[in-house]
């Protein structure tokens, strides 16, 4: 995975993170909201006493039936919501664990391939000391034997090349 790509994931479940939070807050005012509208209904159930309501010709929740229609309904409306807030952070939540499986897993894959990338390390340096050896060697023979040096720079060549193909074919994730 690309550090371009590894991190717009990070960027993704940060924001999840950030609309959970946005939801519970929202869930919290509605509930709030909830608790105060039942206190509103209870004030009007219980503003007389159960005597009084029996014998009394009026009865408060006939007086105010609109306003408790109306409250009534609100209440619906809140818990109506309050369902759609929880299945919403239920699949952000679910998304951003498997987003989050993901990462951690690409994490665990990166530390896999570090030991072959360090061995790889080692190998390279070992093989371009070898061949630094070589090149001075080889300098040494271009006055004496010419044609030997010649060759040995072909081959100090090749193995330089192939070093530099195996660095290069190497994935190095960050």
């Amino acid at each position: 995975m690309k550090l371009e790509s590894y991190r717009e994931l990070k960027e993704i479940v940060s924001e999840l993170k950030q609309e959970v939070i946005d939801i519970e807050n929202q869930m919290e005012t509605d509930k709030k909201r909830i608790r105060d509208i039942d206190a509103r209904l209870k004030v009007f159930r219980d503003a007389e006493p159960e005597d009084f309501k029996v014998f009394s010709p009026r009865n408060m929740e006939i007086l105010h039936r609109d306003e408790i229609y109306v409250m009534k309904e609100e209440k619906s409306e809140y818990e109506k919501r309050e369902i759609e807030f929880g299945r919403r952070k239920d699949s952000l939540t679910a998304y951003m664990k498997k987003i989050q499986n993901i990462l951690k897993n690409q994490d665990k894959d990166a530390l896999l391939e570090r030991e072959p990338a360090e061995t790889l390390q080692e190998k390279s340096m070992r093989e371009l000391e070898e061949l630094i050896h070589k090149i001075e060697q080889s300098s040494a023979l271009i006055v004496q034997n010419p044609i030997q040096a010649k060759q040995d720079f072909a081959c100090i060549g090749q193995c330089l090349k192939e070093t530099v193909d195996r660095i290069r074919d190497t994935v190095w994730i960050v």
